[in-house]
């Protein structure tokens, strides 16, 4: 098996997964091998996680939601805090079973790139890294937020307009259950006017090398 379609290969792009369950691991680990990766690391946990995630620092992590003692979204904000650069600006990719809005949208407040619901498929785990790797957004402090940017989607809210128009989104269901389109049309397509990483801002080598070679093959 390899990669989906015309796109970046990832034989030089390092992963760690996080995921309490070993099958889904291994499920993934599979994955990542079918598409040329050869460095990947798992953990069962948050805090098992982010020690990985300090030690080896890969290009991307994956990571699911529900662990203990420490969440996905929690290991998400401690890297955002991170002292260490390269583990501020890391990739993640949040792949879950929660389908809830708000759910939704507080894993994007916590700072992840992308949003992936299982079960999980070749196809659709290779578009969000794609995704990471193609449509890179740039990171911003609002706030307490810091992460990629947050503006794409106008119907995340109900009440005052969060860039300061004042105006009111329509009333949102924060219960609802998100196909994986719904949220990929409302909170992770990039906008009309672009986002592209600022310079900067910190680059895995993987990315970047697989950013040079898809450049290399266009041309």
């Amino acid at each position: 098996m390899s990669a989906p379609g015309a796109g970046p290969g990832l034989k030089n792009i390092s992963f760690v997964i996080v995921d309490k369950h070993p099958q889904i691991i291994s499920l993934v680990r599979t994955i990542l091998h079918s598409f040329g990766s050869r460095e990947i690391h798992d953990a069962g946990d948050g805090d098992e996680g982010l020690r990985m995630i300090q030690q080896y620092e890969p290009d991307i992590v994956i990571t699911d939601w529900a662990m203990k003692p420490m969440s996905g979204v929690q290991m998400v904000k401690a890297m955002r805090k991170h002292k260490n650069q390269i583990i501020k600006f890391m990739p993640v990719i949040m792949l879950t079973g929660y389908s809830e809005r708000r759910r939704i949208v507080a894993a994007r407040d916590s700072g992840i790139n992308e949003y992936l619901l299982k079960p999980v498929s070749p196809k659709s785990l290779y578009n969000r890294i794609r995704a990471v790797i193609e449509q890179p957004r740039r990171f911003v402090k609002a706030g307490e937020y810091f992460g990629p940017d947050r503006r794409r989607g106008e119907h995340d809210f109900s009440g005052p307009d969060k860039r300061g128009s004042g105006e009111k989104g329509p009333p949102v269901d924060m219960a609802q259950q998100m196909t994986q389109k719904e949220i990929e049309d409302e909170y992770f397509m990039p906008t009309a006017s672009g986002s592209a990483a600022s310079a900067e801002q910190y680059v895995p080598p993987g990315i970047r090398r697989a950013r040079e070679l898809a450049a290399k093959n266009k041309k």
